[in-house]
């Protein structure tokens, strides 16, 4: 399994909302696409992001398949106008590579 950590600056705090419900609406909407979950950050500080995004693949060939997806470009489209930066990771699972030495 591949997991895909996204963070995010809003442009402003009260488009969060908009942005989550685009996230979450992804899910069944993609292959390969297993877990979404959005959170909005408890930390303030000058080195913060405002949220999170934690998606979890089947495989790197579905996170591949994802970034064209015409349900993600939908949603890059709501949200790439409302953030100021980002910051990605993607990485295989502990349980994953688990598997993978079975």
């Amino acid at each position: 399994m591949i997991r895909h950590i996204v963070l995010w600056r809003l442009k402003s705090a009260d488009q969060f909302a908009t942005i989550r419900r685009a996230l979450e609406g992804q899910l069944g909407r993609i292959p390969g696409l297993l877990h979404v979950e959005v959170g909005r950050s408890v930390n303030t500080g000058r080195r913060a992001a405002d949220f999170a995004l934690v998606c979890d693949f089947e495989n790197e060939a579905a996170l591949t398949a994802y970034h064209h997806d015409p349900a993600h470009l939908e949603t890059r489209a709501i949200v790439d106008p409302l953030i100021t930066e980002h910051w990605i990771a993607d990485y295989h699972t502990l349980t994953s590579m688990r598997s993978a030495k079975t």
